[in-house]
């Protein structure tokens, strides 16, 4: 039964990402400016990003922060300033892969740094999103319009890649971009997550995001709290 369950849930998700299209009102509605919070937390783990890779000076630091990076971890917020209790309510899960020294360098380092977002409802956009932005400089992603939509290939988890219509957004001028999909409802979102799952995002052929996330319902937990008008239990990260 348990694992009927667990397939049934796969299922959920992915049939409901399967289906998520750009509809009219989601490119109209979904406005990058909205996510201001979001803009600013990106912007912030990019700096901590680019200061651990050159740091130098603090070895265990940079130790630390490489090994937090790597294993990931959650982070909640509202993700607009003047949101009302239960609006944009998001969870994002951080993470980078290792890197191997190269020959010469005195330690391993970190790349492919990503965050994939779960967005509720928010303003007059009523569905969710679910969003992928790279951290870090050095990334695959295209530069494109804001609230343009964009063709993109997803793979998650052991479910047949799909290609889907997404909308590239940018949230402010100076974070991340940001690839976004539009899903139903956020309820339907949240019901198909699993503790662990990957992703991948394929443009032009080429693999421009590639993150698994952990303690998913862990998250999902967080996100219900904050979409039924309550605080959320950690105000910024789940740490693990």
């Amino acid at each position: 039964m348990k694992g009927n369950w667990k397939m049934m849930k796969t299922v959920i998700l992915a049939t409901t990402l399967m289906v998520a299209t750009v509809p009219c009102h989601a490119k109209t509605e979904v406005q990058g400016e909205s996510f201001d919070v979001l803009g600013s937390v990106m912007e912030t783990n990019v700096k901590e990003i680019n200061a651990a890779n050159i740091m130098t000076s603090n070895k265990e630091e940079a130790i630390r922060y490489r090994e937090k990076i790597i294993a990931g971890w959650w982070e909640f917020m509202q993700v607009n300033s003047k949101a009302k209790p239960g609006e944009y309510c998001a969870a994002t899960f951080l993470r980078a892969k290792l890197a191997k020294r190269a020959k010469g360098e005195r330690k391993d380092g970190f790349s492919d740094g990503m965050a994939v977002t779960l967005f509720g409802p928010g303003g007059n956009y009523r569905g969710a999103l679910l969003g992928f932005s790279p951290l870090g400089k050095d990334h695959a992603f295209p530069k494109l319009k804001s609230r343009q939509p964009v063709k993109v290939t997803l793979k998650q988890g052991d479910v047949a890649p799909v290609t889907l219509n997404a909308i590239y957004m940018e949230v402010s001028p100076t974070a991340p971009p940001l690839i976004v999909f539009a899903v139903p409802s956020i309820e339907a979102l949240m019901g198909g997550m699993e503790d662990t799952w990957r992703f991948e995002v394929v443009y032009e052929g080429k693999s421009i995001a590639d993150i698994e996330w952990h303690d998913g319902l862990k998250a999902r937990d967080e996100l219900k709290q904050c979409l039924a008008g309550k605080s959320f239990d950690d105000k910024r990260h789940l740490r693990f």
